[in-house]
Formats: C-alpha cells, sequence, structure tokens
C-alpha cells in the first residue's frame, strides 16, 4: 500500500485526470443504443395499434431518468407516418428501458395532442356512434358481459394533418350490476380510406369495478 501511494503522489497530474472525452464517448454510445431501441419498440407498437400498417417515425424529444441502476424511465414525443402518407401525426409516449438487457418494455402511447398542427372540428354523429360501438364491443370481448353501456360526457374531435381526425373522450362505462367505472377513449380516423385506424380506451379504477389497462384495436 506504501508503495502504491508513493507512485500515486509521483504521477503527473495530467496522467490522473478524467478523460472526460472517453467518458462522453460513452454516454453518447449509450445513449444512441437507448435510442435505437425506443424507436424500434415505438414503431412496433404503433403498427399494432394502428392494424398492422407500415409506420415510420421521427422523434423530436426524448428524457431519461434513472429509476434503479439498470432501468431508465424514457419519455417523449415525436411524429410519424402512416402508410408513407404525406400527414405527420404527433404523438407522445412513456417507456421502461433496460440498460442492461438494452431492451425495452411495451410503450404507453398518445396519439395527437402535441403541438399547433391540429384544429379543433364538430363532432361528427355517424363516426361517434361507430366509435362508442366499437369500444362497447371491445368492451364486452374484455369482460364477457352480453351488455355494456357508455356514456361519453365529453367528446372532443380535432384534425390532425388534412387527412387524419383524432377524436377524445371521456365518459362511463357501466356495466350492470357489476357497477360503474370512469373511461377515457383515443381514436383515430382516416377520413381517406374511410376507416377507423385506431381506437384505444382506459378504464380508470374504482371502487365499483376493476381498471384496465390500455387497450384497443
Amino acid at each position: 500500500m506504501a508503495i502504491a501511494t508513493t507512485v500515486v503522489a509521483q504521477t503527473p497530474a495530467s496522467a490522473v485526470k478524467p478523460d472526460h472525452s472517453a467518458s462522453a464517448s460513452v454516454l453518447k454510445l449509450e445513449r444512441e443504443r437507448m435510442d435505437g431501441v425506443v424507436a424500434a419498440a415505438l414503431v412496433t407498437a404503433l403498427s399494432e395499434q394502428l392494424g398492422g400498417r407500415a409506420v415510420n417515425i421521427r422523434l423530436e424529444h426524448v428524457d431519461a431518468q434513472a429509476t434503479s441502476l439498470r432501468d431508465r424511465l424514457v419519455k417523449g414525443q415525436g411524429r410519424m407516418l402512416i402508410d408513407g402518407g404525406d400527414d405527420w401525426i404527433a404523438f407522445r409516449f412513456d417507456v421502461l428501458y433496460d440498460a442492461v438487457l438494452e431492451s425495452a418494455g411495451y410503450p404507453e402511447l398518445h396519439i395527437g395532442g402535441v403541438g399547433r398542427d391540429e384544429r379543433a372540428v364538430p363532432n361528427d354523429a355517424k363516426l361517434i356512434r361507430e366509435m362508442d360501438d366499437r369500444v362497447v364491443a371491445m368492451l364486452g370481448e374484455e369482460f364477457g358481459y352480453q351488455q355494456v353501456r357508455l356514456q361519453l360526457d365529453r367528446i372532443v374531435t380535432v384534425e390532425a394533418g388534412t387527412r387524419y381526425l383524432r377524436v377524445d373522450a371521456d365518459g362511463i362505462a357501466d356495466f350492470g350490476l357489476d357497477g360503474t367505472s370512469p373511461l377515457r377513449v383515443e381514436a383515430l380516423y382516416d377520413r381517406k380510406a374511410p376507416n377507423w385506424l385506431r381506437i384505444a380506451y382506459v378504464l380508470q379504477p374504482s371502487n365499483e369495478a376493476s381498471g384496465s389497462g390500455l387497450m384497443g384495436h
């Protein structure tokens, strides 16, 4: 130990300074790996939630916070093109990244609601009825109930680019004798197709009905 101490003391100061450039290079490489893994997870999830359609994405803001020695909670926003279209659609995401395995979990996605590219438009009664019917069918499929009633109290429709309509709604899912649960719906409609590209709902936990995670078709 004495010899080691003597050697360190005689070593020029420049030789023991931390190599900041090397550390920066390592951090940059780790960040690039994380961004690549997260981007791949986002493309897969978005394509899945949009019925298998091809998706190209552009990440515009990504923030990672360490939640443990190996895990990072990655939040951000970006834009996507669907099936090689012309309209970029904004989206937000949260996803857990494992820095040791260099893998990402399934992201939580919210399409739209970012930037100033969207414009509020009147709700289309026919489309809202279609969306309502599909959510009821999805709830019935998930929970195995013969009848589920949906009461939407807040419905907002916005134009996402020139081709798409995005619908956000809040309301109550009524499961009859099994109680009710607050519900949020996010939907994306392609006016050119015309077809629903995505309808997803979130049941909020309540004392009367158990909550569910994000479900969509």
